[in-house]
């Protein structure tokens, strides 16, 4: 057993007998008492409610807080960052793998299955993006729809097909990473749009490039 959870068991029981009366807080070493300090705390109690149950001063209860609030004080450290979005996201697939559980139980009624099923979608949504908020997964929907349509004069654009496919692509890729949302469907159906202009518009010069040939060739006879 950790250090930690002996300080926990032991705040633990010193409160207890505190409670029944069987100790007298007043007794209590510096060490002890900020261990009864920060159980109290995370159990949602004031600093003035721990002086009362510790019958100490709310000035010496404070000056615990603070030291224990120092003693867990972070810097910024990368392998400590690695290691807690590596927690988040193996925590986020067990909550995703135990809903999904719960929306395939047989004893589960079809209001709990539709809630679970649309609680693991949220919970897999989240870490994804998430993970692009961190750096670790690319926006590339939003990249590609974003660029799709701007070229340097040196790049040859791709014909309508490719990006009728392209945005297919986008489409897919948008489902797949749970992110298409009705922003990126409205984006998707605008680039739609732009592709049937474009498309429209080629054919509008094609025809009257064809007829710009007719006329020469009317002209010339």
């Amino acid at each position: 057993m950790s250090e930690q959870q002996d300080n926990e068991r032991s705040a633990v029981q010193l409160l207890q007998d505190i409670n029944n009366g069987l100790f007298d807080p007043k007794l209590l070493d510096k060490p002890s008492r900020q261990n009864c300090v920060e159980l109290l705390v995370a159990e949602g109690y004031t600093i003035s409610h721990i002086a009362q149950v510790l019958k100490w001063s709310e000035k010496t209860i404070s000056r615990d807080l603070k030291e224990i609030q120092d003693r867990h004080a972070l810097t910024p450290d990368l392998e400590f960052a690695k290691r807690l979005i590596g927690e988040m996201y193996q925590k986020a697939l067990n909550h995703h793998a135990y809903l999904v559980r719960l929306a395939r139980g047989r004893d589960a009624s079809v209001a709990e299955k539709i809630q679970s099923e649309f609680a693991a979608w949220k919970v897999l949504k989240e870490l994804i993006e998430k993970l692009q908020t961190l750096g670790y997964l690319p926006l590339k929907p939003t990249e590609i729809v974003g660029t799709l349509f701007h070229y340097s004069d040196a790049d040859k654009p791709p014909s309508i097909d490719e990006m009728r496919t392209m945005v297919v692509r986008i489409e897919q890729a948008a489902k797949e990473a749970g992110i298409l949302d009705e922003e990126a469907m409205r984006r998707v159906e605008s680039l739609r749009k732009r592709i049937e202009q474009l498309e429209l518009a080629q054919d509008i010069k094609k025809l009257e490039d064809n007829t710009n040939q007719k006329e020469d060739n009317h002209e010339e006879r």
